[in-house]
């Protein structure tokens, strides 16, 4: 087999058997965060059509239910690929670092670790607090209080069921144009209450998409590594 020179990009022809192995690091980097970013455009066309016909209260509702579904999933298959072990909050911080909910740079995020059961993080500049503040107090809350208290202990607990994401301060911004934007703190402790799966989550976990096993790449190397 003729090995292939690494694409820089995709000009020129077009190339039938074209796959991922077949770019370089630096355009797989660009990829990935135009697909990250794709994540915040899929979910805004989705639930703007969803409030557009039955409000905010049913977006709300909808983007926690559609979170618990996924977050547990993509979670685990991110540890499984990149090798996440441990559950402390160093491993929570790894994968909100992949997580495609905090695109990079769309998501300024700094985090602190103070151990392996204490550490906060912060996003000095967020697109998606950008995205709604136009629109005013009810849509901030909706997100940044609403459906974050709904959704970010599940994706801390599909790491450790004893974790808990808590706000130091979040939007509205106060002072008007605070930063950071927002700071959470993140505690691993014994009184943490447990959340229990969620339908949404077992109903997720029975689709093709949880289940779908990547064969090995065009060399041979293994999708999940050995």
């Amino acid at each position: 087999m003729t090995e292939r020179k690494p694409r820089a990009d995709y000009s020129g022809e077009f190339d039938p058997d074209f796959k991922f192995e077949d770019l370089s690091k630096e355009a797989l980097v660009r990829l990935v965060r135009e697909y990250a970013l794709i994540v915040h455009l899929l979910d805004r066309s989705a639930l703007t059509a969803v409030g557009l016909r039955y409000g905010q209260r049913v977006v709300e509702e909808i983007a926690i239910e559609e979170w618990k579904g996924a977050s547990p999933i993509y979670t685990d298959r991110i540890r499984e690929i990149m090798k996440i072990e441990g559950d402390g909050v160093s491993a929570i911080f790894k994968v909100l670092q992949l997580d495609p909910g905090f695109a990079q740079h769309y998501m300024d995020v700094e985090y602190e670790l103070i151990s392996e059961t204490h550490g906060f993080f912060q996003l000095r500049s967020c697109g998606a607090l950008l995205d709604v503040e136009p629109f005013g107090e009810r849509s901030i809350k909706g997100m940044c209080h609403t459906i974050e208290d709904g959704t970010f202990d599940i994706t801390a607990q599909a790491v450790n069921p004893k974790a808990r994401i808590r706000p130091v301060h979040r939007p509205p911004r106060v002072p008007a144009g605070r930063v950071p934007h927002c700071r959470w703190e993140v505690i691993i402790d014994d009184d943490t209450e447990v959340l229990p799966e969620a339908d949404i989550t077992r109903m997720t976990r029975g689709t093709t998409a949880a289940t779908h096993r990547f064969p090995p790449m065009r060399d041979g190397t293994p999708h999940v590594p050995r």
